[in-house]
């Protein structure tokens, strides 16, 4: 039986378009964030290198991370919705290199909507159908200087939007950091370059069918970060502009005021293009522990997120654990 495949692709991409104006294109799901840290500080972290650090907000961050750093996230989503992260980020040194290090990240991002009324063309239910995006990151990156830090983030995406209906793409992100001194850093990306989906609903549909292909925005995004005298905290903020004529800024705040807890708060996709600069936006915050044992760190992170669009918060849990 054929399948309104439309009606899906509508069906996802309102689901999507919750998050931003950049909701109904491709990689929605990408824009979301990465852990509970990073969505908690408004995902404004390409230019922080102290604290948990992963290369998917740039890829230059990782000669950084002085621990093996895993994170295991959950995400809680209204809509039935779903996304989880899996990450790992480490620092080395090259052989034969007498300053600075390398690094490397790898991450998974998993999403999609679930309990899909499926109908066939005279309007009988076939049961629940469900679609998946998967993102996979290749990350490495040289600290070419104690100043000056760049990476290349590769791009795996894989797709399945119904039976017989799915799309493979790569992409990569490029990223650079200039460390100003001790407490101030400054950061550029361009992510998403060459990322894209192909459809083919040419066995779906037959002659009615066809090939289309659908291009990621491409992400452009400044930002900067100020260390707090004594460790006390972080504060962040970023701007990013794409070819799609989007225009947002971010906020971050992490502050340390007991040992071994972490407070965040953050203010993700504030869009200077909208007529509504608030309409859009996503207010957040959060909470971090994290305890030593030994060689081991082990911790827990969550994020509270406003959505627009819903009543229901976003809502992450992190599991972190960390080698010496």
């Amino acid at each position: 039986m054929k399948i309104f495949l439309k009606i899906i692709i509508v069906t996802v991409f309102l689901a999507s378009h919750a998050y931003s104006q950049l909701g109904g294109l491709p990689g929605a799901f990408t824009r979301m964030g990465f852990n509970a840290r990073g969505i908690a500080m408004g995902n404004a972290l390409s230019s922080v290198t102290s604290g948990d650090i992963n290369g998917m907000y740039n890829p230059a961050l990782s000669p950084f991370q002085n621990e093996h750093n895993i994170n295991l996230s959950y995400s809680f989503l209204s809509l039935d919705r779903s996304l989880n992260f899996v990450s790992y980020t480490k620092n080395f040194k090259l052989p034969n290199q007498s300053e600075g290090g390398a690094g490397i990240t790898f991450s998974w991002i998993n999403a999609g909507v679930g309990k899909i009324d499926g109908r066939d063309i005279d309007g009988f239910s076939i049961g629940e159908l469900s679609t998946s995006d998967n993102q996979f990151l290749f990350a490495p990156s040289i600290r070419v200087s104690e100043k000056i830090s760049l990476g290349i983030g590769f791009k795996l995406y894989y797709s399945r939007l119904y039976e017989g209906v799915s799309s493979t793409s790569f992409g990569f992100d490029i990223g650079g950091l200039y460390k100003v001194n001790d407490k101030i850093n400054i950061a550029v990306t361009a992510k998403d370059i060459n990322s894209q989906y192909e459809w083919n609903t040419i066995d779906l549909y037959g002659q009615n069918g066809n090939q289309t292909k659908e291009k990621f925005p491409k992400l452009y995004t400044i930002g900067a970060s100020y260390l707090l005298p004594d460790n006390f905290g972080i504060v962040s903020a970023e701007y990013q502009t794409s070819n799609k004529r989007s225009n947002m800024f971010r906020l971050g705040l992490e502050l340390n005021p007991i040992k071994d807890i972490k407070f965040r708060a953050g203010w993700d996709r504030l869009d200077y293009n909208a007529e509504d600069m608030m309409g859009g936006s996503r207010p957040g915050a959060g909470i971090g522990y994290q305890k030593s044992f030994g060689s081991y760190i082990v911790g827990i992170d969550y994020s509270f997120i406003l959505e627009p669009f819903t009543h229901n918060p976003f809502q992450v849990i992190t599991a972190v654990i960390k080698l010496k």
